[in-house]
């Protein structure tokens, strides 16, 4: 298996060596047995770098602010546009390692992997004229090296924070745990690896967490495994087992009060008792706020109390009631759109903590596609696993090989903007799995295969048709269009525009042939049959 991959950017090869020989030896040589260290000596083969390993899973980046040493100006970056004009007259090459940094986050290059600043030569004036474009929401972690650590304890200083920040890929074990604990199917992709990463991270703290993403990546499921990162989680306890949830955007303004605060008897014609809120009932555990985004800057004041204070006030009572709660919030607007419609303080109060959720496209755009067509199994697997379950289904069904590398061949046509099927993200994925689950149920299969997927991939369609819905912008700054990966397989053009299965077989038997160069036992292997099944129908479609 490749090792992960942490990137030292530094103008001096020397300085690059001695770190990456005294990283050897911390603890035993386990962080160089664990990652696979690749010095780069500007912002040019940064870019180069990415761009030709796209599918490499980086755990963190090391990176020299200082570049006196380079010989070569052309080597160097000015200002991105990212930074507002500041009163400078420090030396370009002094702070080269922030601006190489703005330019890897604002260009999109990598903004998840954490970063480590490392020979910062300028004073913390000058340092704090970059925190605005170092700390956005969205972006991985940053650490300094602290100046206390000199001599001896500058290397071990820095192997202690790669050994802290590094983003690792998820073990079998691991994914497993998720799974079970949190219903969710984390995968192999490094941007899931991140958000588990923030999971854990912040999960045990009782900040105020903002999750952004688009419809149906699985936010509520985010903030599920928040609540039960922390200590407000008690197993067993309806009052504190899940967070106590309210859609803000399915109610109407006179009513969002009411629900989040409660009232008191008369408060306003029709209040014949007292009402205890939202907030006040989730007493010592969380409250999920979804769709935050829609709320008017009257409510924004209230909430604003309740967050900061902990104390919210009933519709027409005179006194405060003090509540323990943590408030985690999503949106699927963006970060500019926020900070229109949001007052100032209500932002800032808010945005302690922003996790992304990633979309399908975000999580896999930069995934190798065995890495995709195991998640897309894990994923349907979980789904099949749960409607097992349910007694009222008569037999245990699995899924086809073929079928998965199907729903693969879909997914990397969405990823490369071929089709907008999956634009509701993991809700329709699992909706299609669902669908095919419940037609081999019908028909009284014992595997799900290409049969029951296809007629469920046109209901999508249909429903996609239907309710066109917008992209999800990534976040706020400009993008850089990538390279769309290519996968093993070309996409089934023809399969994707007709429910017609004969076609869609005929063409995954070419391909499967194409792959293993004719050779029939590799082929049925691949495609999931018996070699005779694959004969046979060989001779069906005159193969």
């Amino acid at each position: 298996m490749t090792k992960p991959v942490i990137l030292v950017v530094d103008d001096l090869a020397t300085s690059y060596e001695s770190l990456v020989r005294n990283i050897a030896q911390y603890d035993d040589g386990r962080l160089a047995r664990e990652f696979e260290f690749h010095h780069l000596d500007c912002f040019a083969e940064v870019r180069q770098w990415y761009h030709r390993n796209r599918s490499r899973f980086v755990a963190l980046i090391i990176q020299d602010v200082d570049f006196s040493h380079t010989t070569d100006e052309r080597k160097l970056v000015d200002y991105p546009d990212i930074l507002k004009p500041i009163q400078r007259t420090l030396d370009i090459k002094a702070l080269q390692g922030f601006l190489i940094y703005g330019y890897i986050r604002q260009n999109n290059i990598d903004r998840i992997a954490p970063v480590i600043f490392v020979s910062c030569r300028i004073g913390m004036e000058s340092t704090s004229e970059f925190s605005e474009f170092i700390i956005r929401p969205g972006y991985g972690l940053c650490s300094f090296v602290p100046e206390s650590a000199v001599g001896d304890q500058y290397y071990p200083q820095i192997a202690a924070s790669v050994d802290a920040l590094a983003i690792r890929p998820l073990s079998d074990e691991q994914r497993h745990n998720w799974t079970a604990k949190h219903q969710m199917v984390i995968g192999r992709a490094r941007k899931m690896a991140f958000l588990a990463y923030e999971i854990e991270r912040i999960g045990p703290s009782d900040a105020t967490v903002l999750l952004l993403g688009g419809p149906g990546v699985g936010k509520e499921l985010v903030a599920n495994a928040l609540h039960r990162c922390s200590y407000r989680y008690v197993e067993g306890d309806t009052a504190r087992e899940n967070p106590l949830t309210i859609n803000m955007a399915a109610l109407s303004p006179n009513l969002i009060e009411d629900e989040l605060f409660g009232h008191q008897r008369g408060a306003y014609t029709g209040a014949a008792g007292e009402r205890a809120g939202i907030l006040e009932t989730a007493q010592s555990s969380t409250v999920f706020l979804d769709e935050i985004g829609d709320i008017d800057q009257e409510i924004q004041v209230k909430l604003l109390r309740a967050m900061e204070y902990h104390r919210i006030k009933r519709i027409g009572s005179s006194s405060e009631l003090h509540v323990d709660i943590r408030i985690i919030a999503a949106t699927n607007r963006t970060v500019p759109e926020l900070q229109t419609r949001f007052r100032p303080d209500f932002y800032a109060r808010l945005v302690q903590h922003c996790i992304p959720v990633p979309t399908l496209r975000e999580r896999w755009e930069s995934e190798p596609p065995e890495n995709v067509e195991s998640d897309i199994h894990e994923i349907a697997a979980y789904i099949i696993q749960t409607m097992n379950a349910n007694p009222r289904h008569k037999r245990q069904l699995a899924i086809e090989r073929t079928a998965v590398k199907f729903i693969r061949q879909i997914v990397q046509q969405h990823i490369d903007g071929a089709n907008s099927l999956l634009d509701g993200n993991v809700r329709t994925l699992r909706n299609i799995i669902e669908r095919a689950y419940e037609r081999a149920q019908y028909d009284g299969s014992t595997d799900i295969g290409l049969g029951h997927i296809m007629p469920a991939l046109g209901m999508a369609r249909l429903l996609s048709a239907q309710t066109p819905t917008t992209g999800f912008p990534d976040q706020d700054l400009p993008q850089t269009p990538t390279q769309p990966q290519t996968p093993n397989l070309k996409p089934i053009q023809t399969a994707v525009g007709t429910l017609e299965l004969r076609t869609v077989e005929r063409q995954a038997i070419k391909e499967a042939l194409q792959q293993t160069n004719k050779n029939q036992t590799h082929a049925a292997e691949l495609l999931g049959i018996h070699r005779d099944t694959l004969r046979r129908k060989m001779t069906e479609h005159n193969l």
